[in-house]
């Protein structure tokens, strides 16, 4: 999710400098880009996640274990709290 942007497609090309960010929307979906580098005609821009390509380390513990109920079963995986909504299409 990296790409280059022609500077007069920023509503203020001027402001455009390494390490800014502002919010896109991609295909209805929301992205904080990150502006990576700047030339004369072009900005670089990543919308990865700040933490793409970084090792996560998580300290759990489990809380509780219980059977699967026969809907999750059914459908392969697991519900929260007061059931699962499939969306209908």
């Amino acid at each position: 999710m990296i790409q280059e942007v022609p500077l007069e497609n920023f509503q203020d090309p001027k402001e455009v400098k390494d390490g800014v960010q502002f919010q896109i929307e991609v295909e209805g979906h929301l992205h904080i880009a990150t502006v990576t580098a700047v030339t004369e005609t072009s900005a670089t821009v990543d919308m990865n996640h700040p933490l793409a390509g970084e090792t996560l380390h998580f300290d759990v513990e489990v809380m509780d274990v219980r059977d699967a109920t026969p809907e999750e079963i059914e459908h392969g995986h697991v519900h929260g709290a007061g059931g699962h909504h499939h969306e209908s299409n």
